[in-house]
């Protein structure tokens, strides 16, 4: 089936325009970008109305490296509005479909990266991930999504949702392409830190979510049954609050002048989140980034006793299409509740395929200590 005719159906890509490079280590390989990373002489529209006759002159810094490594990029996948949301029902060129149903959700904002990937329409999806932007569509939609440490990939070039927390990241149906993606993009300074393999035994922890799930929790102690439980109370208590306020603080700081110029042209729930920033005190943002720092010490002395940290990605499958439309904030909740908060620390987290619920994917979520990207790798490479 062409993409077109298999668009046509899924809905995962909002522009079809080829971007060839020339040979290299990512020679082979085929990339779909997220609509919000920009694109020269292709259009950029965010997902909205208000971009959609945007042209960029320059592409973002991911983009040339892509390019400059041999890949061939395909063309501009789904998103939600703006990358402001976790269901991508809300895009100017409609839902993102899910692989599995076409009748419900792929989860987002990277939804239609992350369908383009299971369709095998392209090898690796790029996304963005501010609160679990690609770690939720990943689980969704039964791939792996993969969210580095904040600050290894520049975001130049990449509309922001909120500058202190968005990340790039990266999705694909199997690690070893994964893996290539990130020994070929990553800058060769960082590479050697931050992509270091452990070389001990390793300790794993899971994060006892109140809606951890029973069956995941079996099946992980079959692949880690030394797996020991961590409690991070300041993560849990303030951390979703801290998170929000920051993202919603400096989205409406992006979106100011548009908000007031063109405040009909949002999707609703993206005008309303983007609204609420507006209404944030200084002394409450001030007071999220302090949290941030208590929540970070706590989180990294974590991993004194442990490597890694496992963690449901999503608390639901994917919902139906027409359950979520209109009442995209109360499904919100239940698809950012655990991604968000590694969001908060810069943390590297992946989502990788694990567990069937009712004949739908959901994921298991790896996380490490900042900046030791090689050793959640290593272990989502043993569970895979």
């Amino acid at each position: 089936m062409s993409l077109e005719r298999l668009n046509s159906q899924y809905n995962a890509f909002i522009t079809f325009q080829e971007m060839r490079g020339g040979q290299g280590p990512l020679s082979g390989l085929t990339f779909g970008i997220k609509d919000v990373i920009e694109t020269a002489g292709i259009r950029t529209t965010a997902g909205s109305r208000i971009l959609l006759e945007y042209v960029p002159r320059r592409s973002a810094d991911i983009v040339d490296r892509i390019l400059k490594a041999g890949g061939t990029i395909l063309g501009k996948t789904n998103t939600h509005e703006f990358a402001v949301g976790a269901t991508n029902t809300s895009s100017v060129s409609g839902p993102a479909r899910n692989p599995r149903d076409r009748e419900r959700i792929s989860g987002g904002s990277s939804g239609g990266s992350a369908v383009a990937v299971a369709l095998r329409m392209i090898d690796v999806g790029v996304g963005t991930d501010t609160g679990g932007s690609v770690r939720i569509p990943a689980s969704l939609c039964g791939v792996i999504g993969f969210k580095p440490s904040y600050g290894i990939f520049s975001t130049r070039g990449v509309i922001p949702f909120s500058w202190s927390l968005d990340t790039l990241g990266f999705l694909t149906r199997d690690h070893e392409t994964l893996w290539r993606v990130l020994m070929a993009l990553t800058p060769v300074e960082r590479r050697k830190v931050y992509l270091r393999s452990p070389r001990t035994k390793l300790r794993v922890g899971v994060f006892l979510f109140d809606e951890f799930t029973s069956d995941l929790l079996e099946k992980v102690m079959e692949y880690f049954p030394q797996a020991k439980p961590v409690n991070l109370p300041n993560m849990l208590r303030y951390g979703r609050w801290a998170r929000r306020v920051i993202a919603t603080s400096e989205g409406a700081s992006y979106h100011l002048t548009w908000i007031r110029s063109k405040e009909d042209m949002y999707f609703p729930d993206v005008r309303d989140l983007l609204k609420s920033g507006l209404d944030i005190r200084a002394v409450d943002y001030l007071n999220a980034l302090r949290l941030r720092r208590v929540i970070l010490e706590e989180y990294v002395n974590a991993f004194k006793e442990v490597d890694v940290i496992l963690s449901p990605t999503t608390r639901i499958p994917a919902p139906k299409i027409s359950d979520v439309q209109g009442k995209e904030k109360e499904f919100r909740e239940d698809l950012v509740a655990n991604t968000e908060l590694f969001n908060l620390v810069g943390a590297p987290s992946i989502s990788i395929p694990f567990l069937e619920r009712d004949g739908l994917p959901m994921g298991l979520m790896v996380s490490g200590e900042p900046y030791k990207d090689g050793v959640v790798l290593e272990v989502a490479k043993q569970l895979l």
